[in-house]
């Protein structure tokens, strides 16, 4: 029998979606080998702590998806704000599959998780909120109303993904991402 091999990004992009559909606890290893083509004792040979290994690679994998294609265009100066704004507004439209894919913030639970992924999952947050708060900044919003509305923001991405998990209202994200989009620079609110 030929032994079966996969990739390192392929591995990485298999192991996330079905963390992202399934959470931590109803991921399997059984699961895991059929959707990456490997038997277990692969799949231990290259995370040898197991799922913690898989969900901290998958973790890094997405902070450096997250850093490339939203945090730095984000922090790029070279657009005007809106259309850095739009432009990662449609980023995340695309990765989320507008709302029908999960965050693994929802499906992971982070009161179990491990600190580590914890602190990995914290400090992406603090780094898009940052960027966000720059970009306020940058079109004359001051510190405190910059940071209320992208915490604002954040909180309406992982908010519309749940609840169009909820309702299986299939515009609850792209709706609410489009508001947002008008809403984060409006003067009046």
């Amino acid at each position: 029998m030929a032994q079966q091999t996969i990739d390192d990004r392929s591995l990485v992009e298999a192991l996330f979606e079905v963390f992202r559909s399934r959470g931590y606890e109803g991921t399997t290893l059984s699961l895991l080998s059929e959707v990456t083509g490997l038997k277990k004792s692969s799949l231990y040979h290259r995370f040898p702590a197991g799922k913690d290994d898989m969900v901290k690679t998958v973790v890094l994998h997405i902070s450096a998806q997250l850093h490339e294609h939203v945090i730095e265009p984000l922090l790029n100066n070279k657009e005007p704000p809106e259309n850095r704004f739009s432009n990662m507004i449609a980023t995340i439209k695309a990765f989320y599959s507008d709302g029908r894919k999960n965050c693994l913030l929802n499906v992971l639970n982070l009161e179990g998780a491990k600190s580590e992924i914890k602190a990995l999952m914290t400090k992406d947050y603090n780094a898009w909120l940052a960027a966000l708060v720059k970009l306020g900044k940058e079109v004359g919003m001051s510190q405190q109303v910059a940071k209320m509305r992208s915490e604002h923001f954040l909180i309406v991405v992982e908010g519309a993904l749940i609840i169009q998990r909820l309702t299986s209202n299939t515009r609850t994200f792209k709706n609410n991402m489009e508001y947002e989009k008008k809403q984060f620079f409006n003067q009046d609110s």
